[in-house]
């Protein structure tokens, strides 16, 4: 099973849509582009492996191919390096509402494929950043 990620790019944060097929199970909010800060930034676009994890320090998350992670965060904290975070819904001004509770609802709709040990997948989609830093220009070789 396939789950696709469409997300956009902000200076502040990434914000997206979690999505299977035409159903979209939940809100994202993660880290902003490794050009707008380099010291905490999103997973590249691409296609992840999903697998659930526990440690004992942060409980249950999903790990999200070798080095990102899937986790409930909620506010006043902000996404650290190469985490996804769940989110119900956002305020008006941007604070993310019910992320504990949207990725307990996310781990309960994959739980079933992982014990059929189905393989669980994560696209990451992004639109283009509609205006253009000077380090988000990627070079061309033309």
């Amino acid at each position: 099973m396939r789950l696709l990620l469409k997300r956009r790019y902000s200076p502040r944060n990434t914000l997206g849509a979690l999505h299977l097929g035409p159903r979209k199970l939940c809100l994202i909010r993660e880290a902003p582009k490794d050009c707008f800060d380099p010291s905490r930034n999103c997973l590249e676009e691409g296609c992840y492996e999903l697998e659930p994890d526990h440690d004992e320090r942060i409980g249950w998350f999903i790990r999200v191919g070798n080095s990102g992670r899937l986790i409930p965060k909620t506010a006043p904290y902000l996404p650290g390096k190469f985490e996804i975070c769940p989110v119900t819904k956002f305020r008006e001004d941007g604070t993310p509402l019910f992320t504990r509770l949207a990725f307990l609802k996310l781990m309960d709709f994959l739980t079933p494929y992982w014990e059929r040990q189905e393989v669980v997948e994560l696209q990451i989609v992004s639109s283009p950043i509609p205006y253009q830093l000077e380090s988000c220009l990627s070079p061309s070789y033309c």
